[in-house]
């Protein structure tokens, strides 16, 4: 049987998997992508060490994630939790750590955006088996607060992208934050705007970190089109989401 655990007393319980539907109709690596198609990732970014963002995990095949603890990772909702593990503290995804995932935690207010045609609260935390070191290549970031979240400046954003070798690499781009001053076919207002006419992201990147002076304040969510040039990528906005993943980690935040 498949629980959506959401209270951080049930993180001690014999691990159990929450079944997650994907999205079809926006650009998102938790479908059902086959392999090829990995090259939609981060466009127009550039390669960095691990040590440059230690943070960064890959979680399963297809999505990203954030250390925020030694034994706590967050991403996004609408990825797959069939996936079983996380990979952390290499460039090279192939070269990396694998640490397995005892349960999964999903925002009790998430929905099937589906059914309802938004995308809020798409967070969702994972408690791993065994703690993560904590090294120069992989360490927890601390998460933003709402005062971090500054309309006009920049944010990077982290992924594995898929070079011309098809080898996954770390790669990382700067974003600007956008305020809703255009309007967006879908969507919601507690979702923040980072949209960008030269570097995007797409397939391989949901639930990837948006990092603003060093602290966690977006997950990437869904983008209009599949990584479309003058397309805005959607973001969940981590800070509104402190409370939450409190009471569930328990982590003093």
């Amino acid at each position: 049987m498949q629980y959506a655990l959401t209270t951080a007393n049930d993180k001690f319980i014999e691990c159990m998997l929450v079944a997650i539907v994907p999205i079809d109709n926006v650009c998102l690596i938790a479908r059902h992508a086959p392999a090829i198609k990995l090259q939609w990732r981060i466009v127009g970014g550039q390669q960095v060490d691990i040590s440059q963002a230690p943070y960064a995990v890959l979680y399963g095949l297809y999505c990203g994630g954030s250390l925020i603890a030694p034994d706590w990772v967050i991403t996004a909702a609408h990825c797959k939790t069939l996936d079983d593990f996380i990979i952390a503290g290499s460039t090279k995804a192939s070269e990396g750590t694998r640490y397995q995932i005892c349960a999964h935690f999903v925002h009790p207010r998430w929905k099937d955006p589906k059914k309802v045609h938004f995308h809020d609260f798409d967070y969702q935390l994972l408690l791993l088996e065994t703690p993560v070191p904590v090294t120069a290549r992989s360490r927890p970031i601390a998460i933003g607060r709402p005062r971090d979240v500054v309309f006009g400046s920049k944010v990077t954003i982290t992924g594995w992208g898929h070079t011309q070798m098809k080898v996954l690499l770390l790669m990382e781009t700067p974003v600007p934050v956008t305020a809703r001053s255009r309007p967006i076919a879908i969507g919601h207002p507690r979702d923040v705007l980072y949209g960008s006419k030269v570097t995007i992201t797409g397939w391989g990147d949901s639930g990837g970190p948006a990092v603003a002076n060093h602290k966690l304040v977006g997950l990437v969510s869904f983008g209009v089109g599949c990584a479309e040039r003058e397309k805005p990528g959607v973001y969940s906005n981590v800070p509104l989401a402190r409370s939450w993943i409190r009471e569930v980690t328990g982590l003093p935040l």
